[in-house]
């Protein structure tokens, strides 16, 4: 019974991360500092562009980590939010989810489980 309200917990995380397009933030930051660092080793470009560049570079880059932070919080927010409603309905699983989230065996399989979903959406949604 412990496991069912976890692996929904995991589906939610994993759809959420989906919707909204987090793994694209993450990358965007990535590839701005990446080219921060290629416009720094720039032997080409002078002192002031660099200077320049940072600065719009350092703005572009605040913004998609605050971005990124927002989403992230919303989908803690909202995880937090199912944890407190499934407790509230079965107040006995409190102790055993909180125990079991400690469980190395428990973490491999509902990682394992979450990626058989993902693998299984993706197959789904590839027929279409």
């Amino acid at each position: 019974m412990i496991y069912v309200p976890l692996l929904l917990f995991c589906i939610v995380l994993f759809e959420l991360f989906a919707l909204l397009r987090i793994g694209k933030d993450a990358m965007a930051i990535i590839a701005r500092t990446q080219e921060a660092m290629r416009v720094l080793q720039s032997p080409e470009l002078g002192d002031d562009e660099k200077e320049s560049f940072m600065r719009r570079g350092s703005a572009e880059t605040f913004k998609a980590t605050l971005r990124f932070a927002v989403k992230f919080l919303f989908i803690g927010l909202a995880l937090y939010s199912l944890f407190l409603l499934t407790v509230t309905l079965f107040p006995d699983l409190k102790e055993a989810m909180l125990e079991s989230l400690f469980s190395p065996v428990v973490i491999v399989m509902l990682t394992a489980a979450t990626m058989c979903y993902a693998w299984a959406r993706k197959a789904i949604l590839a027929r279409r």
